[in-house]
């Protein structure tokens, strides 16, 4: 019995090794120390970069979202390298990284609701149907919190092989989405051809002077 049992452990040991690495990938990303701000919006300290799937990220840029005259969240863009072409961001291989930091109490559904709203403007119907799943799944978690409070963080978070994860204040909300191309779709929000706001647009792709 012992030869077996110390036949089987190196074979537990490396099966628990992978589905360490496994879960390590998606784990909300780690931002750098505050000390590595690179620039204040609102209150709100924005990181000049993060950590995520075992790869260093730099601040492409951020924004303010403003529905009419009320601020709503400052958006923050980690990529691999930074870049001032919305096509490239969203063609660039490796990890990436969106970060809503709210500005003002939002109701959950809401919120889902226009993000779902927001794709749909940007992406072709097909790439929508293939979305709807998970679209259901991520509209329903934000229902299901009811409402988010200013200063709560919402972070998106894409790892290759893995789909993209979202964490709230540094919880993980559940399993990622894996459909094909969900992360960069979702990206779109922001960076499509009818974005949220051309000025956050602009901002999230390094244009300092309109991140305000």
């Amino acid at each position: 019995m012992r030869a077996l049992n110390s036949a089987l452990n190196p074979a537990r040991r490396a099966a628990r090794s992978l589905a360490l690495r496994a879960a390590l990938a998606v784990l909300p990303a780690l931002l750098l120390p505050r000390a590595a701000s690179a620039l204040e919006l609102h209150g709100v300290d924005v990181p000049a970069g993060a950590q995520l799937g075992g790869r260093a990220l730099l601040l492409n840029g951020a924004g303010t979202r403003y529905f009419l005259i009320f601020k709503v969240y400052v958006a923050e863009l980690y990529l691999p390298q930074r870049t001032r072409a919305a096509a490239d961001a969203l063609a660039m291989p490796g990890p990436k990284l969106m970060r809503l930091v709210m500005l003002r109490d939002v109701s959950g559904k809401e919120l889902g609701d226009k993000l779902t709203e927001d794709i749909q403007n940007n992406i072709d119907p097909a790439d929508f149907a293939g979305m709807i799943t998970g679209l259901a799944r991520m509209g329903g978690l934000f229902a299901e919190r009811h409402e988010l409070h200013s200063g709560d963080v919402v972070e998106l978070a894409d790892v290759p092989g893995h789909g993209m994860t979202i964490a709230i204040n540094g919880a993980s909300t559940g399993a990622p989405y894996t459909e094909p191309g969900f992360f960069d779709n979702m990206l779109r929000i922001w960076l499509g051809p009818r974005p949220a706001e051309r000025r956050l647009k602009q901002a999230l792709l390094g244009d300092a002077k309109v991140a305000d």
